[in-house]
């Protein structure tokens, strides 16, 4: 028997020679991918909104953060990440007006990949000097650029888009669920009114609010939901009895046109 695998080894050995001979070695340098890593892989591309208006209004800038991956080997030294920006329909976003360029020299060592890292937290510093965030969103759709260090990776992960403004935006996550659990149907005064409510206890109103609330539509607190919705209705009772000490009438959104009155601001369910 041990001959047989003896004679079975001489055998095969000078074609195993062959093939490794034939194998290519992966030469990470100038090969390796770079991918944006979003928050929910099986929406790629989930756009980024971003408004102004729950920051004081002194303030001039924030910075929104997003996360890249790279595939291919690790190396000892940091790579240099690129980006550049996409065409839109309208009202594209501005480098210096709406956004820090990528290519500014004070973001030269922000966008880089670290030494033996794989994945990369980078900033995207917005701007509040356009007054025309007042009254228009402005799209920054940026893809990754091949530079030196990396070519783009999977197409399906090679976009980012952000819209930034300084107009009250409707939450993504105010959905059906919200409605129905604690916010009632969505109203830009009814939305001024809880940011402005909330913000007096530490609490800021925003996106990550409403999907901490419902955003697994499976598992939603009742408690904490009932607890807001109870919170919201005190808060407009007080606000609509402080109105009527001034002479004023209860708070309404804005009419629509043709109405001569706008809808009441409350929080009963919509069905």
């Amino acid at each position: 028997m041990k001959n047989i695998i003896l004679y079975l080894s001489l055998l095969f050995l000078p074609a195993l020679i062959a093939c490794e001979d034939d194998i290519d070695v992966y030469n990470a340098v100038g090969n390796d991918r770079l991918n944006f890593y979003y928050e929910n892989q099986y929406e790629p591309d989930t756009l980024v909104t971003y408004t102004f208006v729950y920051l004081p209004e002194e303030q001039m800038r924030d910075t929104l953060w997003f996360e890249l991956a790279t595939s291919g080997f690790l190396t000892d030294y940091p790579r240099t990440i690129s980006f550049e920006q996409m065409p839109v329909d309208s009202n594209a976003a501005v480098a210096g007006t709406h956004y820090v360029a990528f290519d500014d020299p004070a973001m030269q060592d922000v966008y880089v990949v670290p030494a033996n890292a794989n994945r990369v937290r980078v900033p995207l510093i917005v701007l509040k000097d356009d007054p025309e965030l007042e009254e228009k969103e402005f799209t920054l759709r940026i893809r990754i650029k091949e530079n030196e260090y990396f070519k783009p990776g999977d197409p399906e992960n090679q976009i980012r888009t952000f819209c930034i403004t300084n107009m009250l935006v409707k939450p993504t996550h105010w959905n059906g669920q919200a409605e129905w659990y604690f916010a009632g149907e969505y109203g830009p005064v009814k939305y001024r009114f809880m940011i402005d409510a909330a913000a007096e206890i530490g609490v800021t109103v925003d996106d990550d609010f409403f999907f901490d609330l419902v955003g697994d539509m499976y598992n939603v607190d009742m408690g904490l939901t009932d607890y807001w919705r109870g919170f919201f209705t005190t808060a407009l009772e007080e606000e609509n009895a402080a109105r009527a000490a001034r002479g004023e009438g209860p708070l309404r959104e804005a009419p629509e046109p043709g109405e001569s009155e706008g809808a009441l601001v409350s929080f009963d369910r919509p069905f």
